[in-house]
């Protein structure tokens, strides 16, 4: 059990930490944000938007026309697409995709170049990479859309066998190139509206220069640093808590194993005077209703510490992800807590069970207990027997009750109001001096 409970736990860290690092990336109705690569997009208010982030049974997908969305995220996935804009008037996409490598963040920015040099670096590009050129693109820069230079990419595949247009436009900022594309099938001209109403639209909440680049890279990494380190050394205190927590246990109950071998040894050499009547004498009474609230105190009043803090976790990250607007990673979360709220409850209703079967319930019997100064004694129950106070992990009253806990798996509830000659504070009192 607390090797699960160490697994669980040590899984949870680490969903954790991928859910509290994960870039995010938000529309709004007129609106797309991308905080990873510092981009803002105006969009018409109709404009859809789909990223990798969009659920697949997102009503969005049918909106866009899209019949097999989870076809559609792979595709995504596998082309590097960071958001895909949709335009239902015109029925035009716009997929936005977006690359980073050793050229582009050498390359930075194609603001401060000429065109000529942008052209330079295009034709230098096409050529080191391992793209066919049996079709070979035709290279513009344009500056009339936005701030940037952006490079226009045509390719025309309209004579091959599939005919086919693909119009890009492209810049490299902040060390990183993106690429607005738009595809047309056939033989007709594409239409460009709606990429260039896109691409006007773009603007961006930070432009670095080279060096602040490199800086926030090594910041970064350093981050990413300390955040691993920090929950390996969560993970790794939380094994070393468990294992401490463990060999307490197993000396504990050692040390109540000898205890309680002593105490039989004693009994039967006739060392304890069991003629001197007890200090209290309870009957009380069980029955399904006793035990169903038993089942809710285990459940919910009195929950194990480890079931607690894997709660709590979870409840920090969804809060952490609901004020980041992050829906999806919140509805994810909620689900997880559902489940484990259920199976919670799932084992709390097995082991209750276990206990109304152990106590032969159903046949409402009416246990007497006998608090004895060493010990304490019941009858009228199937497992009737004595126990040494030592024995005893925890007392706690709720509802009306008073639990005496013998471990995790055996309790001993008695009612309030079958307490005539003493209280509960009494029993609590004589069990506590002698532990």
């Amino acid at each position: 059990m607390r090797k699960n409970s160490i697994k669980t736990l040590a899984l949870l860290i680490l969903a954790a930490a991928f859910f509290l690092i994960m870039p995010a990336a938000r529309a709004s109705a007129a609106e797309f944000t991308n905080e990873t690569h510092y981009l803002k997009v105006s969009i018409s208010d109709d404009v859809l938007v789909m990223t990798q982030d969009t659920a697949q049974y997102d009503e969005i997908w049918q909106k866009a026309g899209i019949s097999d969305p989870s076809a559609t995220l792979k595709s995504f996935k596998d082309m590097g697409v960071a958001a895909s804009f949709y335009e239902p008037s015109s029925k035009l996409t716009v997929n936005l995709i977006t690359n980073r490598t050793s050229s582009t963040a050498d390359v930075f920015s194609f603001a401060d170049m000429s065109d000529s040099d942008i052209l330079d670096y295009m034709n230098n590009a096409m050529s080191a990479s391992s793209q066919s050129t049996a079709l070979p693109p035709e290279f513009s820069v344009s500056r009339d859309l936005n701030e940037l230079p952006f490079v226009r990419i045509f390719i025309d595949a309209r004579s091959t066998e599939n005919p086919c247009s693909e119009v890009i436009y492209g810049t490299i900022i902040n060390g990183e190139m993106l690429q607005f594309d738009t595809f047309t099938e056939g033989m007709a001209d594409g239409d460009e509206s709606f990429l260039r109403k896109i691409v006007s639209g773009v603007s961006f909440t930070k432009i670095l220069t080279h060096e602040e680049y490199e800086e926030l890279v090594r910041v970064a990494r350093l981050k990413l640093i300390v955040i691993i380190i920090v929950f390996v050394v969560l993970i790794a205190a939380v094994i070393l808590l468990f294992v401490f927590l463990g060999k307490r246990r197993d000396k504990k109950a050692k040390q109540v194993s000898d205890a309680m071998t002593a105490f039989r040894e004693r009994m039967a050499a006739g060392e304890i005077d069991m003629s001197t009547p007890p200090t209290y004498t309870v009957t009380t009474s069980y029955d399904e209703a006793l035990f169903e609230r038993l089942g809710m105190f285990r459940a919910w009043i009195s929950p194990e510490p480890t079931f607690v803090m894997l709660v709590g976790i979870l409840a920090v990250i969804t809060v952490f992800k609901l004020l980041q607007a992050q829906l999806l990673h919140v509805i994810v979360l909620g689900i997880f807590i559902v489940v484990l709220l259920y199976m919670h409850y799932s084992a709390a209703d097995k082991a209750k069970e276990a206990l109304k079967k152990r106590y032969d319930v159903k046949s409402c019997p009416k246990p007497t207990f006998r608090f004895y100064n060493e010990f304490f004694k019941i009858t009228g129950l199937p497992s009737a027997s004595e126990y040494i106070y030592g024995q005893v992990t925890a007392v706690r009253t709720w509802s009306g009750t008073l639990y005496i806990f013998l471990g995790d798996s055996q309790i001993l509830p008695i009612r309030l109001s079958d307490l005539t000659d003493c209280t509960a504070a009494d029993i609590k009192s004589l069990i506590r001096s002698h532990k």
